[in-house]
């Protein structure tokens, strides 16, 4: 299983918030973002965007409530991923389309 990492591209203005957030995709369908800092991280309200080849991107909104504590993972997957074990704090996106190893897939999140 190949793990692309990608970094975080986002306005000045968020970037403390988002310092030490890693965005990494798989090519079952996973996106992680995983917390290498010491300090608990608001996603709350934030976006994750991904477009997948020349396709329209998409965007998911994290939940108001949502946190990620340091050195914890979230991984989102497209609903139809039949290995995801629904582990406590992992999401599954229902508009997130599959894509193949060769697929171009950029993530951003803001």
């Amino acid at each position: 299983m190949e793990e692309i990492k990608y970094k975080n591209s986002s306005s000045s203005d968020s970037q403390e918030t988002l310092r030490g957030i890693d965005v990494v995709v798989n090519d079952n369908c996973i996106i992680g973002l995983i917390n290498r800092s010491g300090q608990e991280k608001p996603l709350g309200g934030r976006q994750l965007k991904v477009q997948i080849n020349n396709s329209e991107p998409i965007t998911y909104t994290f939940h108001p409530s949502m946190k990620l504590k340091a050195g914890e993972e979230v991984t989102i997957c497209h609903p139809d991923y039949k290995q995801f074990s629904a582990a406590k704090g992992d999401l599954v996106w229902k508009d997130l389309e599959s894509w193949m190893p060769e697929d171009r897939v950029q993530v951003s999140l803001q």
